[in-house]
């Protein structure tokens, strides 16, 4: 008997540190604050509860209970700088899409086509000092389109639909 109470306690601890397992949230709102001379520090969460995630040492497996934990957003319908406006028109096309930049750009940007699977279908350079920029959708089936600009460091993504 006290074999087995012996047993069922360690199978507890064990259980306990196992617990300790770094746990991830993934919610649908909630926030971080600290203190101003950063001793507390307080986080909340609304929605999803918490699930354990499990890494391999090396870092090459991640297992978690049916969330996907690395998720990636990117930015559609943004302006590459402060204060630049960038009109993609029209949206869809057919044949033609066409860039509009508010003012012109004091360096070249770089324009990527991406497909829905994210494979690079065509890249263009648009000289500085350029206000509008054509391209051409002719010999690409119907779909959907990913137009990302990029100036130096910055890189927008657009949406745009090939009819």
């Amino acid at each position: 008997m006290k074999r087995n109470i012996l047993v069922i306690t360690l199978m507890l601890l064990t259980l306990t540190a196992i617990a300790q397992v770094k746990q991830e949230v993934i919610a649908s709102a909630g926030g971080y604050n600290k203190s101003a001379d950063n001793s507390i520090s307080i986080s909340w969460t609304l929605g999803e509860t918490i699930i354990p995630t499990f890494t391999s040492q090396d870092g090459s497996l991640i297992l978690t209970h049916g969330f996907q934990q690395k998720l990636l957003i990117t930015a559609v319908e943004e302006t590459l700088e402060e204060g630049v406006k960038v009109t993609i028109f029209p949206n869809p096309a057919s044949e033609l899409v066409n860039i509009q930049f508010q003012s012109a750009s004091d360096t070249e940007i770089i324009l990527y086509l991406l497909d829905s699977q994210g494979r690079l279908v065509k890249t263009e350079k648009i000289e500085a000092a350029t206000v509008e920029k054509s391209v051409n959708l002719q010999d690409l089936p119907a779909g959907i389109y990913y137009l990302r600009l990029t100036k130096g460091k910055l890189i927008n993504v657009y949406k745009v639909v090939k009819l």
